[in-house]
Parts: structure tokens; C-alpha cells; sequence
């Protein structure tokens, strides 16, 4: 063969560079355009709502079939392209879409790198095909219908930052192949029926600042990893079926400000070292099977604001550092087993608007400095072995809405601060020793719904002023020291359902006006003497 002269190596070289030029031209960028204008149009095509969908009108063709790539890239909804004009961006959220992925062909999109069609009606699984789309940086199929398993093929969009399949029936496990995401940022796969463990390899995720997996059937153990995750912002794992401790290295996150653990089965103490979690500012871990102590170094958290204990099996007194939380707005320590007094420096918490302290084994009067709380609109005391006087000024700031106090040993009177405590809606004090004359400790509540303050050693008589309560449904002043008679003005609250004033002293008639309410529970025994008109 004769051997290549100097011509023929310009020539091939000139060749190579046509060729790169020929690639690189608009006209094949053109060409490349039109081919993902019609994937998209031939997508658009199966969907189920045709004519319903007035969300993609602008996804047309010229007439005579040939497709506008330009109108793709300008004007179609949803679609936006790079400077060579291939779609880099496909935004259809809302957009009223009832189909399914598969007739969308993911190889026509090699530079696509932002997907959101989030809260559509997409249905069937996710295609194995969506591992075509190389460069995605961006996922959200959220709020749709997909079902079946996260694909495995999803371990090769390498470049994937934000995953969202949340809000969906997909099932089976986390993938393994998910470990090579090591982009990953932003993960939600919460409100789906995925079961299995957490992937230990979730703590790889060195940039990860969001993790939702709540609303699912995970099993199994908290993996340590976790507490890899320094940058970790916001971690979501309630409701599922998890086991086993909170995991002490938790108290490595430092950055996280919301820790939703609710809802599942853990056991174990609450570790010490949740006091190094010095930005959480929401703490979420009731309905498990937490035992021990309240550390106190949960007093250490100075930006929590909401702390939810309630209903595990929680012993000891309330730590009276508990009283250093001076952020704290919702306070929720029901269900437990604690016991002990209140300190009193739950005083200290100035912001406090919801206190649930009910159903434990807690003792002792309630601090006084309770009173000075003047943001508090729930108070919940009930089903406990408190005695002594009720905060006089439980209502200091004229906002409490519902208030529970019964099943206890509280003696002494009504608060003051009820008689002018508009707010109020529910208040229940049955079952104590109170004392008073309830002609005088009680106004008129224009939104009170209910009260019940039976059971107790009040006396007086009943004052017109409940039936100056236009929201009132319910009226229980049963088995007090009541004297005197029913007052005809009660009956002008006309929302009233529900009135027992049996076992009292009331004597006298009914009065006419309580046969036009719609009484549901009238008093059927009693010591009171009426006599019918």
C-alpha cells in the first residue's frame, strides 16, 4: 500500500473538521429541536383528557404536520431550551396532565435537566428509560398517582440533586442504586407505601440538607448514618413503623431545625445529647414507646419552639430547665407517665400559647407565675393529682380558648380572670373541689361553646347571663350547691344542646323558653325541685 503523503494527512484533517463543524451547526441543532418538539407533541398525544386539558394549547404544530421547534423553545408551556435550542427544562406543574411517562421518549432529551410535573394525574410506573436523562439535575413527579417501585435505573442520573416522588402509591423498598446520587441534596419520598429499612447509605449524602421518608412502612432501625448528615437542615421520619433508640448520634446535627420522629415505634431513652442540636427549632417525637427521663438538657435548645412528647411512657419530673426554652409557642408533655410538681420556672416562657400537661401523674399546686403567661390559648391540666388553687390569672392576656382542669383535686375558686376572658370556648373544671358563687365568677362569652362545671362545691344561682352566649351548646353545672331558679332568659341561647343542672337545689318552674331549644341530653334525674308549667 502506498504510503499516506503529507497531501492526504490536510485532506483527512480538513475532513475531521468539516465533519465537527456539520455537528455543531444550528441546522442539526434545528433538526435535533423538531425531533423533541414532536416527542413532546406525540406525549401530549396519549393523554386521557384531550379535551379537557386547556393548560398545553400553545403544543401545536404548523399545518401540513411539520412542527414549529422554534414555538417549542419560545412560547409552548412549560418548555424552556439552552442556546442551541434542545429543551433543558420541562416545568408542567398543575398543568392538569391525566396519563402516564411512558410515552415520553427520555433519549429525545439529552440536555434536560429541570423536570417538574408535580400535582398532575400521572398514573403507571416509572420508566427504567428516565436513566436516558443524564444531565438531570432537577426531579418532581410529586403529588401524582404513580405506583410500583422506584426504578434502579435511577442510580445513574449521577448529576440528580433534588429527588421528588412524594405524595404517590409507589412501593417496595428504597433502591440500593440510589447510593451513587452523591449529588443529592433533596429527598422526598414521603406519603408513598415504601417498605423495608432506611438505607444506611443515606448518611453518604454529605450535602444532603432535606430528607422527608414520613407517611410510608419503613421498618426496622434509625441507621446511625444519619448523624453523618452535618449539613442535614429539616429530616422527616414520622409515621412509619421504625424501632429501636433514637440514634445518639443525632446530636451531631447541628445545622437541623426540624426533627419529626411521631408516630412509629421507637423505644429507649431520650439521649442527653439532644441538647447539642442547638438549632432545632421543632422537636417531634410523641406516639412511640420512649421511656426514662426528660434530659435537661433540653433546656440547652434555645431556638425550639415546639417540643411534642405526648404519649409515651416518659417518667420523672418535668426538668426545670425546661424553663430556659424561652422560644417555645407549643408545649405538648400529655399522655406520660410524669410525676413529680411543676417548676416554676415554666413561667419564664413568655411565648407560650399551648400548654398540654394532661393525663400524667403529676402533683402539687400550679405555680402562680403560670398567671403571668399572656400569650396562652390552650391550657390542658385534666386527669392529673394537681390540688390547690387554679392560676388566678390563667387569662391575663385575654386569649385562652380552651381550657381543661377536671379529674384533679384544685380547691378554692373560679379564676378571677375568667369572668372578662372573651376568648373563651371550651372550659371544662368538672370532678375538684372548687368553690364560688357562679352567679358571680362567670360573664357572658360570645364565642363559649362548652363548659362543664359539674362535680364540683359551687354555689348561687344560675345566672341569665349563659343565655346571653349565642355559640353555647353545652351547659353542665351538674351535682353542685345550685339554689334558686332556672331564669327565663336561658333560654335565648339557641344553639343550647346539651343542659344538666341535676343534683342541685334549684326549685321552681322550667321556664316555657327551654321547650324551643333542641335539647338532645335533658336532665332526666335530679335533686333539684321543678315543677313543669
Amino acid at each position: 500500500m502506498k504510503p499516506a503523503t503529507y497531501f492526504d494527512h490536510v485532506c483527512s484533517l480538513a475532513c475531521i473538521i468539516l465533519f465537527l463543524e456539520l455537528v455543531s451547526s444550528p441546522k442539526l441543532a434545528y433538526a435535533d429541536s423538531t425531533t423533541q418538539a414532536e416527542a413532546l407533541l406525540k406525549w401530549k398525544s396519549s393523554f386521557l383528557n384531550q379535551t379537557g386539558n386547556n393548560n398545553l394549547t400553545s403544543w401545536t404544530s404548523f399545518p401540513g404536520n411539520a412542527t414549529n421547534s422554534s414555538s417549542a423553545c419560545n412560547v409552548w408551556t412549560g418548555i424552556s431550551c439552552n442556546a442551541a435550542r434542545s429543551v433543558n427544562r420541562n416545568n408542567l406543574t398543575n398543568s392538569g396532565i391525566k396519563g402516564t411517562l411512558h410515552e415520553l421518549s427520555f433519549q429525545s432529551f439529552p440536555d434536560l435537566e429541570y423536570v417538574d410535573l408535580s400535582a398532575n394525574e400521572l398514573f403507571d410506573t416509572i420508566p427504567p428509560q428516565i436513566s436516558s436523562l443524564s444531565k438531570l439535575i432537577y426531579f418532581d413527579v410529586s403529588y401524582n398517582q404513580l405506583t410500583g417501585i422506584i426504578p434502579t435505573e435511577i442510580g445513574l442520573l449521577t448529576n440528580l440533586q433534588v429527588l421528588h416522588l412524594n405524595g404517590n402509591q409507589l412501593n417496595g423498598s428504597i433502591p440500593e442504586e440510589m447510593s451513587q446520587l452523591k449529588s443529592l441534596y433533596e429527598v422526598a419520598l414521603n406519603t408513598n407505601n415504601l417498605e423495608g429499612s432506611i438505607p444506611a447509605f443515606l448518611g453518604n449524602f454529605t450535602n444532603m440538607t432535606n430528607l422527608y421518608l414520613f407517611g410510608n412502612q419503613l421498618s426496622g432501625a434509625i441507621p446511625p448514618e444519619i448523624g453523618n448528615l452535618s449539613k442535614l437542615v429539616e429530616l422527616y421520619l414520622d409515621d412509619n413503623h421504625l424501632t429501636g433508640p433514637i440514634p445518639p448520634s443525632f446530636g451531631n446535627l447541628e445545622n437541623l431545625t426540624v426533627l419529626y420522629l411521631a408516630y412509629n415505634n421507637l423505644s429507649g431513652s431520650i439521649h442527653s445529647d439532644i441538647g447539642k442540636m442547638k438549632s432545632l427549632v421543632q422537636l417531634s417525637i410523641q406516639s412511640n414507646n420512649l421511656s426514662g427521663s426528660i434530659p435537661a438538657s433540653i433546656g440547652d435548645l434555645p431556638n425550639l419552639t415546639l417540643l411534642y412528647l405526648y404519649t409515651n411512657k416518659l417518667s420523672g419530673s418535668i426538668p426545670k430547665e425546661i424553663g430556659n426554652l424561652k422560644s417555645m409557642v407549643d408545649l405538648q408533655l400529655s399522655q406520660n407517665q410524669l410525676n413529680g410538681s411543676l417548676p416554676s420556672s415554666l413561667g419564664n416562657l413568655s411565648n407560650l400559647a399551648s400548654l398540654f400537661l394532661r393525663d400524667n401523674q403529676l402533683s402539687g399546686s400550679i405555680p402562680q407565675e403560670i398567671g403571668n403567661l399572656t400569650e396562652l390559648t390552650i391550657v390542658q391540666l385534666d386527669t392529673n393529682q394537681f390540688s390547690g388553687y387554679l392560676p388566678q390569672n390563667i387569662c391575663r392576656g385575654g386569649l385562652l380558648q380552651n381550657f381543661t382542669a377536671f379529674d384533679n383535686d384544685f380547691i378554692g375558686p373560679i379564676p378571677v380572670s375568667f369572668k372578662t376572658c372573651k376568648s373563651l370556648y371550651r372550659v371544662r373544671l368538672e370532678r375538684n373541689l372548687l368553690t364560688g358563687n357562679v352567679s358571680q365568677d362567670f360573664g357572658v362569652y360570645p364565642n363559649l361553646d362548652y363548659i362543664n362545671l359539674s362535680n364540683n362545691k359551687l354555689y348561687g344561682e344560675i345566672s341569665q347571663s349563659w343565655g346571653q352566649c349565642p355559640k353555647l351548646t353545652s351547659l353542665l353545672i351538674a351535682g353542685n350547691n345550685l339554689t334558686g331558679s332556672i331564669p327565663t332568659g336561658i333560654g335565648n341561647a339557641t344553639q343550647l344542646q346539651v343542659l344538666d343542672l341535676s343534683s342541685n337545689y334549684i326549685v321552681g318552674v322550667i321556664p316555657e323558653d327551654l321547650g324551643r331549644l333542641s335539647l338532645t341530653c335533658p336532665p332526666t334525674k335530679s335533686t333539684s325541685q321543678f315543677q313543669a308549667l
